[in-house]
């Protein structure tokens, strides 16, 4: 006759095998796929993996992201975002505060009163009205709005602008 031993263990090693299948599961669901954004809508401090896009979407939150991003996508009213770096930035709102500490290699700025601070940007598109770049080193610059304000130490390598009372100040 057999022993309840064996049986009790088997179901217990079943149970125990189910848990940790469902935790391994759950740690996929929680980690996007590769290439995957990682998206945030409350403030706060976030990293991001080197190359990495990353999304901030909520209104009059601040935010610090750490690390080298891939795309950073910024869409919301009133927000502050403090980065180190990225690749590419796209920012679409009103009266939101980017600065990164390094550089950006392109920028779209699509909104009213968004003010953009950076060391260095590659190319930047404005689109809107009462937008502020600034920067040290700009390469290419196009601007479509009124009242829109890029300042820089060095001329930029193109200059486009369409509408009325922007104006590019070199320091």
């Amino acid at each position: 006759m057999p022993t309840r031993q064996p049986a009790t263990l088997r179901a217990a090693a079943a149970v125990i095998s189910g848990a940790i299948a469902l935790g391994l599961a759950g740690c996929a669901a929680v980690d996007p796929p590769s290439g995957a954004a990682a998206h945030y809508a409350s403030g706060g401090r976030h990293a991001c993996a080197v190359g990495r896009p990353i999304e901030l979407d909520g209104s009059s939150r601040t935010f610090y992201i750490d690390g080298r991003c891939g795309v950073v996508l910024v869409r919301g009213d009133g927000n502050t975002v403090r980065l180190q770096r990225a690749v590419s930035l796209s920012v679409q709102g009103r009266s939101d505060t980017i600065s990164v500490d390094e550089g950006v290699g392109s920028a779209v700025i699509k909104g009213n009163g968004i003010s953009l601070t950076a060391d260095s940007v590659g190319s930047v598109q404005v689109t809107g009205q009462s937008n502020s770049i600034t920067a040290p080193a700009l390469g290419s610059v196009t601007v479509q709005g009124d009242h829109n304000a890029v300042t820089t130490h060095r001329k930029p390598s193109d200059y486009r602008v369409t509408g009325q009372d922007d104006t590019l100040t070199v320091d």
